[in-house]
């Protein structure tokens, strides 16, 4: 029985998340959309799930938009809308899920495959990465949710730079901007994020959440705290982590972290 388009797969805590379409270079329907916000809900919800990760099968990552598709915003408005809507609630349901998250990029990220690389924490590749957003030449303008992605990762210039001219860029330079996080060899792109993701389910993960959330609030325009915000850092000192983590290194060991 064949997979679907976009299917999840778990091998301890790590949640792998596959963008399934390679003869297409997993171009991106309006199904794999909803299928990926089911996914990412899915690793959300799973106690046992501390990393994801998302990645293409075969030689792409996700080289855009499924062009069948957009054929038919030319002829039916409601194919336009039902592609928007889709896109805006699965981009903002993984940017804004509770655990870590990873980019796994081979081969083409371009467009909205680049829109779901932006929503991971981390993006790691190998060489023979090529990003882009192609707005500028498709005669598009990108959401703003979507645009301060990009900024918040590459800054406003270089984000002028990649939505003005709709160029590709290379590993390499991908990496100069930090467009992708870390940039290894072909034959090491899979142990590299394994490694990663170990290193993260071995820390708290009380840590790893609070991080991110208050991460995200900072993005969201926070500039300083809350009581909320204010509490979370108080209450962890009372924490089953933090007694561990400091019994920890008072022993000279590794910390156990049961969560």
């Amino acid at each position: 029985m064949s997979k679907p388009t976009v299917y999840l797969d778990q091998e301890g805590s790590v949640a792998t998340i596959h963008l399934n379409r390679p003869d297409k270079r997993n171009a991106l329907s309006i199904v794999m959309w909803q299928q990926l916000l089911d996914a990412v809900a899915q690793a959300d919800v799973d106690p046992s799930v501390k990393v994801v990760i998302i990645t293409g099968e075969g030689q792409a990552f996700a080289a855009g938009a499924d062009i069948d598709e957009f054929k038919q915003v030319f002829t039916d408005p409601k194919v336009g809308q039902a592609v928007a809507d889709i896109t805006y609630r699965s981009q903002m349901r993984l940017q804004r899920n509770a655990k870590p998250t990873i980019a796994k990029i081979r081969g083409s990220c371009i467009g909205g495959g680049c829109g779901i690389a932006l929503c991971c924490d981390m993006r790691f590749a190998d060489d023979s990465a090529k990003l882009g957003i192609t707005p500028g030449k498709l005669g598009l303008i990108y959401t703003l949710a979507d645009t301060k992605r990009l900024v918040d990762v590459v800054g406003p210039a270089k984000a002028k730079d990649i939505l003005y001219t709709g160029r590709i860029l290379g590993a390499e330079e991908a990496l100069s901007i930090g467009l992708i996080d870390r940039l290894v060899a072909p034959g090491d792109l899979d142990k590299a994020v394994v490694d990663y993701a170990a290193e993260i389910c071995a820390a708290s993960q009380f840590s790893a959440r609070g991080t991110k959330q208050i991460i995200q609030q900072i993005l969201d325009g926070a500039s300083d705290d809350t009581p909320a915000t204010r509490r979370l850092f108080i209450d962890a000192f009372a924490g089953p982590d933090f007694k561990e983590g400091f019994a920890a290194f008072a022993e000279k060991r590794k910390p156990k972290f049961t969560a």
